[in-house]
């Protein structure tokens, strides 16, 4: 019986991955030694703007790791900020359990695109 529950949960994880976009900063070298510093600041200027929790960075997610829960059904945003090369770094943005952003994961996207955007102009990028 609990093989088959874990089967079950395991396919609805696999069939209903979600949404995501990724977003990258790329710096000149003589810039690059401070990119880390600043992005992690961004980060947790927009996570805290968005309500996200701070989670333990991973080798995935090496800089920075938030979460959050949405709606009752077990959804939730994950946003991970990591060093792409020794002069980039990638900001993750995920909606996971949903075919869609939702209202939530729109402002949190949003957020970040701007932020970004506004702080680092022409060095900003989505990568697509």
């Amino acid at each position: 019986m609990r093989l088959l529950l874990l089967i079950l949960v395991a396919f609805q994880l696999a069939c209903d991955a979600g949404v995501s976009v990724t977003y990258r900063v790329s710096m000149a070298p003589p810039e690059a030694d401070s990119i880390s510093h600043l992005s992690v600041a961004i980060s947790d200027a927009v996570a805290e703007r968005n309500a996200m929790q701070v989670r333990a960075t991973t080798d995935g997610c090496s800089l920075a790791s938030y979460y959050a829960q949405v709606g009752g059904g077990g959804d939730w945003l994950e946003m991970c900020v990591t060093r792409a090369d020794s002069t980039a770094v990638k900001f993750y943005i995920a909606a996971y359990r949903t075919g869609e952003w939702g209202a939530k994961g729109d402002d949190l996207r949003t957020d970040m695109r701007d932020t970004l955007a506004t702080h680092f102009g022409a060095r900003f990028s989505e990568e697509r």
